[in-house]
């Protein structure tokens, strides 16, 4: 055996004493030994154990203590690895990723079906209650405080992929950066591009043609406030047209911008927005391409600014709701009262609903239920019936949903570059201006009583959350970029 033994411990022998010479034998090498060799075997160990035997029992000793150090090492140096590279199987070259506390995680848009039940969730509270959720910082949903500051309350969430119950998919860049370009409909490499603007009256629209016209080409844009016209009609109220004629104008004309402000968003038109690669190149020569783009504001301001702005009998606040209440229940298509719908509660669901929510009936006592809530606040409901409610709110949902950009008035002046970033547009000298008149101090909330505001409040409740989630859902896509896979 190779093996010699001493009291120090067991050490491998590779040189064994044969004939006159020393033979060096591999590691493990078994050979037969005669009783002379075995004598000479003993005698070299007893001889080698002071000297050669501490040699190898202190290089024992080193050699345990590197491959420790190699080992803790390579367990901390592979834990490292992991760290940096948990999820890289699941992450695109596109997707940017957020270090937390050594964990990294990206927030996804939800499916459409996800954000309507989310948000009739919310809608189905007592406006009471949902009020108080909205303003409080701590329980509101959509974070709102945290996002005005500049902030991204998403990187404080700790899953390696969350998903924004309310956040909508992004529509499909390439016809941005078409915009953009400066397309026209005889590109060959493309189909033409224009913007379709959703006016809610008083809710900045003004401002956003005055934009328009300072960004673009006059003659891309229609001179009176973006709306089309055509013979006899200076406004030819291009929200009542079918799709075929908005195609034949684009192909007659060279505007690349239009407006809607009277009638409500015509769902057909969403058939001209790309669903996917082969709505891009599909379709006759010069068919149109439409970009979707509104604004939206505070529903009460915009109650109150329309009070103001369009109150040519000077009738209070809660006679003339009352009057446009009884205007909008008898308002149709094409209807030669145009501001029959300016002054309804709930404007913007009606808006993006094509139509279909009713009036609230409260409203045609609004005289009578609001002297009474100025006088005992929390004593008039003025909430909506889920029967009149649900089906109009949901189609709101997903119209807004499948917009390109929703801007939240509130918020623009001081977060300008998603519209540098859709539309390319960069000069934004011409940010508030209104079509006559002075501009009006609509801050409801410093204006009206506390019961009549809260009262409003409630009233409007559905257009409350839809303005909420699309001030968050601009916020969250311009400070959460890095984080947000699109």
């Amino acid at each position: 055996n190779n093996k010699a033994k001493s009291k120090q411990g067991t050490i491998n022998c590779t040189m064994i004493r044969r004939s006159k010479g020393a033979l060096p034998l591999d590691k493990g090498t078994i050979i037969p030994l005669t009783r002379q060799s075995k004598q000479e075997t003993i005698t070299k160990r007893r001889s080698s154990t002071g000297a050669c035997g501490g040699f190898y029992i202190y290089g024992s000793v080193l050699c345990y203590i590197v491959v420790c150090i190699v080992l803790i090492t390579t367990i901390f140096s592979t834990n490292e690895s992991d760290a940096s590279t948990a999820g890289a199987g699941k992450s695109t070259p596109n997707e940017q990723h957020n270090t937390i506390n050594g964990i990294k995680g990206t927030i996804r848009a939800a499916p459409t079906d996800r954000i309507v039940e989310t948000l009739s969730a919310l809608a189905r509270l007592p406006p009471a209650e949902l009020r108080a959720m909205l303003a409080d910082a701590t329980k509101d949903p959509f974070r709102l405080e945290a996002l005005k500051s500049g902030e991204c309350p998403s990187r404080h969430w700790f899953e390696e992929v969350s998903v924004v119950d309310w956040l909508p998919t992004r529509r499909m860049p390439q016809i941005s950066q078409w915009f953009k370009t400066r397309n026209d409909k005889n590109d060959k490499e493309h189909r033409p591009v224009a913007v379709y603007y959703e006016h809610l009256s008083k809710a900045g629209g003004t401002s956003f043609c005055k934009l328009a016209q300072s960004n673009m080409p006059r003659k891309e844009v229609p001179d009176y406030y973006c709306m089309p016209s055509e013979r006899g009609k200076i406004d030819a109220r291009i929200g009542s047209w079918k799709v075929e004629k908005v195609k034949k104008y684009f192909q007659q004309q060279t505007k690349r911008l239009v407006s809607n402000e009277w009638e409500p968003f015509n769902l057909d038109f969403l058939a001209l927005q790309p669903k996917s690669e082969a709505d891009l190149s599909g379709g006759k020569d010069g068919d149109i391409l439409l970009m979707f783009v509104t604004s939206i504001r505070d529903p009460i301001n915009r109650l109150l600014s329309a009070h103001k702005f369009w109150n040519g009998r000077d009738l209070s606040l809660e006679l003339y709701l009352e009057e446009k209440s009884r205007h909008a229940s008898q308002w149709t298509i094409g209807s030669e009262d145009f501001l029959g719908n300016v002054g309804r509660f709930n404007f913007a669901t009606w808006k993006f609903s094509g139509g279909t929510l009713p009036v609230n009936k409260k409203q045609f006592k609004a005289e009578k239920l609001l002297s009474k809530a100025k006088q005992r606040p929390g004593t008039v409901d003025f909430s909506t019936p889920e029967s009149d409610w649900q089906k109009p709110f949901e189609t709101a949902v997903r119209t807004l949903a499948r917009f390109d950009l929703a801007i939240p008035m509130e918020l623009m002046s001081d977060n300008r570059r998603p519209l540098t970033d859709m539309l390319g547009w960069d000069n934004f000298e011409k940010v508030h201006v209104v079509n006559m008149g002075v501009v009006q101090n609509s801050n409801a909330a410093n204006v009206l009583p506390a019961g009549e505001f809260d009262a409003l409040w409630d009233a409007n409740s559905l257009d409350m959350i839809l303005f909420h989630w699309i001030s968050a859902v601009y916020l969250t896509r311009l400070h959460c970029a890095d984080i947000l896979v699109v």
